[in-house]
């Protein structure tokens, strides 16, 4: 999509908002373009257009769309359940749905804006506090227990289905990303297809799949806020485990704050699959597979 001029913002969150817009300002472009608005009596707010359009979809929100039945576009009308969770457990903010829009011919939405300093690396700041509270964070999310998996407002796929669905997908993105890497296509077939799915159905909660540094905000020195809700589903922790451990500077601290509320499961089960998962999902580059699946390796 090309990037919407700021006329058009201005005009369409103006009225969804009933009131002025003064300021529009681009923050970042990912999935979304992101915006931060200013209005005339001084409210700060977030406005996101979805910047990919079905059904040409990026590896990530395509597995995302076949495995767990996340519809790109429309998922942040759902965002309640974590929004809940996050307020339940009382440690860090997280942006408020406000209004919905159009821009151009594009569902647009309006949060409130949260305020911290944003972070570009996906790895998390070198903190022992930031650390911590991430790992408590993900640790009371999952807390939250399922028996189904599926999106944060309807779970009702069986978990024996996961590593399935899962490898279904993984081999339509090799055929269509990575057909100049027979390396790729022969690591799946080897390891991937003959994952036990046993392994990913023992622990289901809400998980944001791509977590980051920068899915977050930071203030005093310490994490403040969750930004990103887009992916948030309800799936197996180890695949949110397995993607945050390629991102941490302070490991132990982390394990500290998680292991504060449960314990840390063994990830060498499902490290390297979900890391290959990760690897597929990037669609692009050329990357080393073994370094890929080893570096950052840090917990059992």
């Amino acid at each position: 999509m090309c990037e919407p001029t700021e006329d058009l913002v201005r005009a369409s969150a103006g009225n969804a908002l009933e009131e002025v817009v003064t300021s529009v300002d681009l923050v970042a472009r990912s999935s979304n373009f992101l915006y931060r608005l200013e209005t005339a009596s001084g409210a700060a707010y977030s406005l996101r257009v979805p910047r990919l359009r079905p059904p040409v979809l990026s590896p990530f929100w395509q597995h995302l769309q076949d495995v767990f039945g996340l519809r790109y576009g429309t998922q942040l009308l759902s965002v309640g359940p974590i929004l809940r969770a996050v307020d339940e457990d009382g440690l860090l903010q997280a942006p408020r749905p406000v209004a919905g829009t159009t821009v151009g011919d594009r569902p647009a939405y309006i949060f409130t804006w949260l305020e911290g300093t944003s972070r570009e690396p996906d790895e998390f700041p070198d903190s022992t506090e930031v650390h911590e509270r991430l790992g408590e964070y993900v640790a009371r999310l999952h807390l939250r227990t399922y028996d189904t998996y599926g999106t944060l407002t309807e779970q009702a796929i069986d978990p024996a289905e996961f590593v399935t669905r899962t490898n279904a997908s993984m081999r339509d993105t090799i055929a269509r990303f990575w057909s100049h890497r027979p390396d790729i296509g022969a690591w799946f077939e080897r390891h991937a297809a003959a994952t036990d799915p046993d392994v990913f159905a023992g622990h289901l909660a809400p998980i944001m799949p791509d977590i980051s540094g920068n899915q977050f905000v930071y203030h005093a020195g310490t994490l403040a806020g969750v930004v990103d809700l887009d992916s948030y589903v309800v799936g197996p922790r180890e695949l949110e485990l397995a993607v945050v451990e390629t991102c941490l500077t302070r490991p132990e601290d982390f394990r500290r704050g998680y292991e504060s509320v449960l314990p840390l499961p063994r990830f060498a089960e499902f490290r390297a699959y979900c890391r290959f998962w990760m690897l597929v999902c990037e669609g692009a580059g050329d990357p080393d597979v073994d370094e890929f699946l080893t570096h950052r390796t840090y917990f059992a």
